[in-house]
């Protein structure tokens, strides 16, 4: 099979390797979309450019089912020849404490799977999940980040009636700002650039767009929320900006600030200024499972529902012999408007 193999920074290379088979409790599938995430473009930045044990990335994925390491006849129910299903990459161990309580994404054994960048791959059939006819193939590739907004918008406890501001109007940010509204968020602001993945935001959920090149997004917040702040602030980013200051500058009183970006540099904030406020700051990692069901099934639910609309977040496709100009778009955001990138590998 043709798969994109990783050997560090921006060194990928669509090659031949040998077609994946499923061992016992795992599945095969023909992947039909992979998205590029923020993850993805971490290693692809900072790597180092020299020959490494190639890897074969890409976590966020959905394809056809071709086949169990058991047989078909051996699969459980939801698990059929041509199926079409959505990946979850996680994978804990499923004894420790945490994941018995729900909470396997912080399991201390917890496994990143991917093998999305190719024509094929395997996975655990735990993490096989069906896609109903009505999921898009787009949707069923975002399963992940929905599921990873579903999560954040459970620990931040968003209610019916909040006043929502999100920092970060990449996929994560405007998923976030879709499942927020599903919760009852009385009114969405979303911090971010350029222009455009602000206008998918307000066109996508009402979003009130705050570009923080073109104007002061604490004076803005002050404005949209009568001088009262955020309920809830949801601060998806990441990197190496300090932003849990600008996310506690823009909270309410006792309001809650979520992060959900992953940083490389140590964040600082006024301690003074949040302790008077009464804040209470939450961090939120991958997704679980709440009330008997997983946080990346509610995702599917939702989406399967209409609730959701994964559509407008895709903002470019390639095949996987473009991969490289794919990463490039997905890593030029200001200058190409990329908001999600997916690669259809067949």
């Amino acid at each position: 099979m043709k798969a994109a193999q990783f050997y560090g920074g921006k060194d990928i290379r669509v090659e031949t390797v040998p077609d994946p088979s499923p061992q016992a409790g795992q599945v095969l599938v023909q992947v039909e979309a992979a998205g590029i995430c923020g993850s993805d473009l971490h290693g692809y930045h900072h790597q180092p450019e020299k020959p490494l044990s190639p890897r074969i990335g890409g976590h966020e994925l959905t394809g056809q089912i071709l086949d169990t390491g058991s047989g078909m006849n051996d699969a459980p129910l939801h698990i059929r020849k041509g199926g079409r299903v959505a990946i979850e990459p996680i994978v804990p161990c499923n004894v420790c404490p945490e994941c018995l309580n729900g909470y396997y994404n912080i399991c201390a054994e917890l496994r990143h799977g991917g093998g999305g960048f190719a024509e094929f791959m395997v996975a655990p059939i735990s993490n096989a999940y069906a896609l109903p006819d009505s999921v898009s193939v787009e949707g069923g590739a975002l399963a992940e980040v929905y599921a990873v907004a579903v999560h954040a918008v459970n620990r931040a406890m968003v209610s019916p009636g909040d006043r929502v501001a999100i920092i970060g109007s990449g996929p994560v940010g405007l998923t976030i700002a879709q499942v927020a509204d599903v919760a009852g968020a009385t009114s969405i602001a979303m911090l971010g650039k350029p222009d455009g993945p602000l206008q998918i935001a307000y066109e996508a959920v009402g979003a009130v767009p705050i570009n923080v090149d073109k104007t002061d997004a604490v004076e803005e917040i002050k404005a949209w929320s009568d001088g009262r702040g955020a309920d809830v602030v949801f601060e998806a980013v990441g990197g190496t900006a300090n932003t849990l200051e600008q996310a506690t500058e823009i909270a309410a009183k006792r309001g809650r600030v979520c992060m959900v970006g992953g940083h490389r540099t140590p964040l600082s904030f006024s301690e003074r200024f949040a302790r008077s406020r009464e804040l209470t700051v939450i961090w939120s990692f991958c997704y679980g499972r709440r009330g008997g069901k997983t946080e990346f099934q509610i995702a599917i639910d939702l989406l399967a529902a209409g609730k959701l609309d994964a559509n407008p977040l895709v903002t470019h496709r390639f095949g996987l012999d473009d991969i490289t100009e794919a990463f490039a778009i997905a890593a030029g955001r200001d200058a190409h408007g990329s908001v999600k990138v997916l690669v259809f590998p067949n």
